[in-house]
């Protein structure tokens, strides 16, 4: 929540500190998976609660009391979830991203899979990289990140490092740093000076 909260406020600054911009599949994927992700914590935060009960059914230690606010939870990370994605830059459809997209279909190069999946991916992927060589080549000289949670697509197995099919995609001159979690990319762009 704060990581996002930070990008929130050093992308809505007159000056932006931080711009996040999303791929054409990013909308619609989200509006997709929203009400299974806030299901998803709704469970978890009934769980938590449904601990909490038993303990004290069963006569052991009472667990400290829960946040006030957790049962708000589901709601208030859809909500900046939402303002995320609302702030972001949506990029055009890049007929060269498209046609590497495709490329990576074809020979079943990471984030793509054979047999088709991964297309999604594939084109957040390389609107991503093409959109970093279009700065690139324009002057651009500030940090790149790219974050994914989906490390069965983006990483190398059982790690956080950048699969070896996408990493000359990242490699200079483009220099994109791979990050799981917004926390994670967060604390990697403050630990170089920068400030939301």
């Amino acid at each position: 929540v704060e990581a996002a909260t930070e990008i929130l406020t050093g992308a809505k600054r007159p000056q932006p500190t931080i711009y996040s911009v999303i791929a054409c599949p990013t909308p619609a994927e989200w509006d997709a998976h929203i009400d299974e992700a806030v299901q998803d914590c709704e469970n978890a935060v009934n769980s938590v609660s449904a601990v909490s009960a038993a303990c004290t059914f069963v006569g052991l230690p009472a667990l400290g009391p829960l946040p006030a606010e957790l049962p708000t939870l589901p709601d208030h990370l859809k909500t900046l979830s939402k303002n995320l994605l609302d702030v972001s830059i949506l990029l055009d459809k890049d007929a060269d991203a498209l046609a590497r997209a495709i490329d990576r279909l074809i020979n079943g190069l990471k984030p793509a899979r054979k047999g088709g999946q991964g297309a999604k991916d594939a084109v957040i992927l390389e609107h991503a990289v093409r959109l970093v060589d279009t700065l690139l080549a324009g002057g651009f000289t500030h940090r790149r990140i790219f974050v994914s949670s989906n490390t069965g697509d983006f990483a190398t197995a059982k790690t956080t490092a950048i699969h070896p099919d996408i990493k000359p995609s990242f490699d200079p001159p483009t220099d994109i740093h791979y990050f799981v979690s917004l926390s994670a990319a967060v604390a990697w762009l403050k630990a170089g000076g920068w400030t939301p």
